[in-house]
């Protein structure tokens, strides 16, 4: 009997992923999914591709809305 190998080669790691659950009307789905097709590239590609797109567009700091007290004098 011989020990079998594990196959060498195929794509490099892309690191940690997070997995996300969604849903999208069907017409949107379907229009995804042509546009995958066609650019040779998976749906979740894809999306990860446009939230990297979105979320880079977005400074946090601003987001929070959070800013300095306008405090004039300290006791």
């Amino acid at each position: 009997m011989t020990i079998q190998k594990r196959a060498v080669g195929g794509r490099p790691s892309k690191g940690d992923r997070h997995v996300f659950t969604t849903r999208v009307p069907m017409p949107d789905a379907e229009k995804l999914f042509a546009v995958t097709d066609a650019m040779g590239i998976s749906a979740s590609q894809f999306i990860a591709e446009m939230i990297n797109e979105k979320l880079s567009n977005i400074d946090l700091d601003k987001l929070s809305g959070q800013g300095a007290l306008p405090i004039k004098h300290v006791s």
